[in-house]
């Protein structure tokens, strides 16, 4: 495995393994990243990206969190908030999970990703009316990415 001392190396060579497909090797180096880098959220966020394809939910947990943590920025604090959601429903926590997404809807509110997870959570929790607020939400946002969510929803039940 490469060793580097900066961040744009590392950025590169982890692009390069997710692009190809090669997650244990994304693992690995994101890992030696996050521990070089413990300050930059990117480094945990790849690191969590990787466990996460790997299904390796408790690392993608934890550092998801950190990386979420340490978010500067909208954006930041959605890509780290939305996989820290996606591991929260992986590891059936979803309860956590939707607290997540309801504090993310606080500060991002016409985020279609998180209006998208609201509905998928809610279903989850068997909250009908909830499901149907986030679908209303998200037909407000972008009518067709809900019409398009819920097409892929019926289709698994007809």
């Amino acid at each position: 495995m490469p060793e580097f001392s900066s961040k744009p190396p590392y950025l590169k060579q982890i692009s390069l393994y997710f692009e190809s497909g090669e997650f244990r090797q994304a693992y690995e180096l994101s890992k030696d990243f996050a521990s070089a880098f413990p300050e930059y959220m990117i480094a945990h966020f790849l690191f969590a990206k990787a466990a996460f394809w790997l299904n390796d939910f408790k690392i993608a947990e934890q550092e998801s969190t950190l990386a979420f943590n340490l978010a500067k920025g909208q954006d930041e604090m959605a890509v780290a908030g939305i996989l820290r959601a996606c591991t929260c429903y992986r590891l059936k926590k979803y309860e956590e999970g939707m607290e997540l997404l309801e504090l993310l809807k606080t500060r991002l509110p016409r985020r279609e990703e998180i209006a998208r997870l609201k509905f998928i959570f809610a279903l989850a929790l068997h909250d009908e009316q909830a499901a149907l607020r986030h679908l209303d939400t998200l037909y407000e946002i972008n009518s067709s990415a809900a019409s398009n969510l819920i097409t892929k929803v019926l289709s698994r039940y007809i």
